[in-house]
């Protein structure tokens, strides 16, 4: 006997199609996990979709009806990797720090460099991948690692005036802007001394107190009233 319109049969392939549909998003989402793995160790240049489908252990097929080519699976990867970034940096979290309880600028400039040393630890490709391999595929990574690396320079800005609410004014805009700049800026070097071995504890904390000098004495120095730069 046959069962009438939404009976039982119906209410099974009602239920049967987000199943479905999950078990393509996760197998999607193992895809852009192995092509992070496979590229981070091998770079963009040398990794083949039957490198990704092999680390996978997917068929090239199938990695083929998610992802056309490699180019347009990089595009998911480069969103996982700033994901990645970003929940180990915790930038949003430092929005809900009492900042005046902070020496400024300075606290702010040590503790997301504590971070930044402890993601490229964890997982040193991440920030070559982020920066330098993406921005020599083509334009278009390359203007989103510009719009990432603005975006963060701008929460910086915030926090920095957020941190010294008596110069919040739109005087001090511009050099809470430099600032932001400076720290992702100067944060390249201190990554680059971190992957190349120079991990010691003592030399990263040189490093974040050389930035903040140039923070506290340069930037954040007021000039005297009615003289110049160094007048007595």
């Amino acid at each position: 006997m046959s069962l009438p319109p939404g009976g039982q049969a119906s209410e099974r392939r009602a239920r049967g199609r987000p199943a479905n549909a999950d078990l393509r998003a996760a197998r999607r989402k193992e895809i852009v996990r192995s092509a992070y793995a496979v590229l981070t160790d091998r770079g963009y240049d040398r990794t083949t979709m039957s490198d990704i489908a092999r680390h996978a252990d997917v068929g090239q097929g199938t990695l083929y009806r998610y992802y056309p080519s490699k180019r347009e699976l990089l595009d998911d990867v480069f969103d996982y990797a700033v994901t990645k970034a970003a929940r180990a940096l915790r930038i949003g979290s430092l929005a809900d720090l009492d900042l005046t309880d902070y020496h400024q600028a300075m606290e702010l400039i040590t503790l997301f460099g504590t971070r930044m040393f402890d993601l490229v630890d964890d997982d040193p490709a991440i920030i070559r991948l982020l920066t330098v391999e993406s921005s020599a595929i083509d334009p278009e990574l390359r203007f989103r690692v510009s719009g990432l690396l603005s975006t963060v320079d701008v929460a910086f800005a915030r926090l920095f005036e957020a941190a010294n609410p008596d110069s919040a004014s739109a005087d001090h805009h511009a050099t809470w802007a430099l600032l932001g700049r400076l720290v992702i800026g100067l944060s390249g070097p201190g990554l680059l001394m971190s992957m190349q071995g120079d991990t010691t504890a003592e030399s990263r904390a040189t490093f974040l107190a050389s930035i903040s000098a140039i923070a506290d004495q340069g930037l954040l120095t007021e000039e005297p009233a009615g003289g110049e730069p160094g007048d007595g």
